[in-house]
């Protein structure tokens, strides 16, 4: 039998078991903004501004584990607004520290202030969360502009709130910020390949996660496989 076909059926066996318990571990718990809404959960802002990315503390009260995931928004009135950055289950009567980027640049991060489980983000705000490293400094501060202009446009202000912060705590100048803006939008166009007039138009349509998965996933097995 060719030796390059084993390979390739191995490969797909592999990545359908992944994605196959993938889905099913991220099946099991209750919805982030289900507990939240039946009192079950309490979630606090850990970092202060300028934090990339944000920590939250998630408190689960309830006697079933917590779903977390990509997307999912935590809104306060005295506070940033952040969309989480990590799937996590919280276990019952627990609580775990999860990652998360700041959606709105004008308002600047409270620690100890209670958040509120809101709803979920565009997809496309999820792929580029998926594809950041937040463990690089650099890299997630990439991404978190990223979000910011997706949220809040290319124009954004970054003499405001959190990227006012963002210098501070990372000790650069706004030429530096500048560059990281401009770096981020020809990040946008070149990943949703459009120009970035029509950026604004993303966090409404954005694009499916999934596909960006599969997309990824093809392109690895050509240029492994030769086929």
């Amino acid at each position: 039998m060719n030796i390059r076909l084993v390979f390739l059926i191995l490969v797909i066996v592999v990545f359908a078991s992944w994605t196959g318990f993938g889905s099913y571990s991220q099946s099991t718990g209750i919805p982030l903004t289900q507990a939240y809404n039946d009192g079950f959960v309490n979630i606090t802002q850990n970092t202060s501004a300028g934090t990339v990315p944000h920590q939250v503390n998630i408190a689960n009260k309830g006697k079933d584990p917590i779903k977390v995931e990509v997307g999912d928004v935590l809104s306060a009135k005295s506070s940033q607004d952040l969309v989480i950055a990590e799937n996590k289950t919280i276990k019952k009567n627990s609580t775990d520290i999860v990652s998360a980027y700041c959606l709105d640049p004008s308002q600047r991060a409270v620690p100890g202030v209670n958040l509120k489980a809101t709803a979920t983000s565009s997809d496309a705000i999820k792929q580029v969360i998926y594809g950041s490293n937040l463990k690089d400094i650099n890299n997630a501060t990439n991404a978190q502009v990223q979000i910011w202009i997706l949220s809040s446009g290319v124009n954004f202000n970054i003499y405001s709130g959190e990227p006012v912060a963002v210098v501070e705590s990372q000790k650069i100048n706004y030429t530096k910020l500048r560059q990281i803006v401009s770096d981020a939008k020809t990040a946008i166009s070149t990943r949703f390949n459009v120009k970035v007039d029509d950026i604004k138009n993303l966090n409404q349509n954005g694009t499916s996660n999934s596909s960006g998965v599969l997309d990824g996933f093809s392109t690895w097995l050509k240029n492994t496989t030769g086929i």
